[in-house]
């Protein structure tokens, strides 16, 4: 984002060409550096409706048109930038709807998204899902979103289970984004890797997929083994895909493994502590009686 260029031409040039933008630009970028956000939810708009009706004038000059274009991007990166450092929830989800209807598939949602989410997560889980949802529509790979998609829809395994693998997929190949370091980049690179895995395992348990499943738990585990929350659900579910092929390929070796996960589970604080218990119980009861041919 050329912000000085674009404040130069503005300043020098176009000022005859395009008054009501250039007034409305400077000022924009004033409310922008000084963080007004309630300058800024008024000014970007207006600057972003001024640039289009001259990009709808084709014969404008060239430099007119440059900068229309210029400012439009600016009003993006205005709300953007403001919504993602506001201390106001309200604030920050007012900035982004504004953005996100005025360009969804602007790069510059990428730097509110996360903060977006989180507001709306403060007022219900539910709205964060549905912010998640608007914010793909336009932005498919934003990683904070395929998150959000993912943990909101749990009750629904299979679009669970899409968001999670998209998640997998996008964080896979992503490069760096621009201003971010690399250790804060590889921290959440690592971090959104073990939930995308995560989520996608626990969903394919769900749906009794025990292959999905025991593969993705298995590269999740070093990815969470800090967040006993997940490792609970990650090792019920490794326990019962475990436990499950092997009883399917009678390879008694597996189905030990199965147990040994579902050990884990049971050890580990949280919502699936007692259905682990439990499954331990049977499992072992199973395991000590006869082979099912000489039953």
């Amino acid at each position: 984002m050329k912000i000085a260029a674009i404040g130069l031409l503005a300043l020098s040039g176009m000022l005859w060409a395009a008054p009501d933008l250039n007034d409305t630009f400077n000022s924009l970028k004033t409310a922008t550096e000084a963080k007004d956000a309630e300058k800024v939810k008024m000014l970007a708009p207006e600057a972003a409706k001024e640039a289009k009706e001259i990009l709808s004038k084709s014969d404008n000059p060239a430099d007119v048109m440059e900068f229309a274009k210029g400012a439009a991007e600016y009003s993006e990166y205005a709300l953007s930038v403001v919504a993602a450092g506001s201390s106001d929830a309200q604030t920050t989800i007012d900035l982004t709807d504004l953005l996100l209807a005025q360009n969804n598939k602007s790069k510059h949602v990428d730097t509110a998204a996360a903060a977006y989410l989180a507001a709306l997560a403060k007022q219900s889980p539910a709205k964060a899902t549905a912010g998640a949802v608007k914010i793909l529509a336009g932005r498919p790979d934003n990683e904070d979103a395929l998150y959000w998609a993912a943990s909101g829809n749990s009750a629904n395994p299979g679009v669970s289970g899409g968001y999670a693998a998209k998640l997998v997929s996008v964080m896979r190949s992503k490069a760096k984004p621009e201003g971010v370091s690399e250790a804060d980049w590889d921290k959440k690179k690592s971090a959104m890797l073990g939930a995308g895995y995560y989520l996608s395992g626990v969903a394919a348990g769900q749906q009794r997929s025990w292959v999905a499943a025991d593969r993705d738990l298995k590269a999740a585990i070093p990815l969470i083994s800090g967040n006993a929350a997940m490792l609970g659900p990650a090792y019920f579910f490794l326990g019962l895909s475990n436990y499950q092929l092997g009883k399917l390929t009678q390879d008694r070796a597996r189905m030990q493994a199965g147990i040994k996960y579902t050990e884990q589970a049971a050890g580990v604080a949280g919502s699936m502590q007692g259905q682990a218990a439990n499954n331990l119980a049977a499992m072992k009861r199973e395991m000590a009686g006869p082979p099912a041919g000489r039953r």
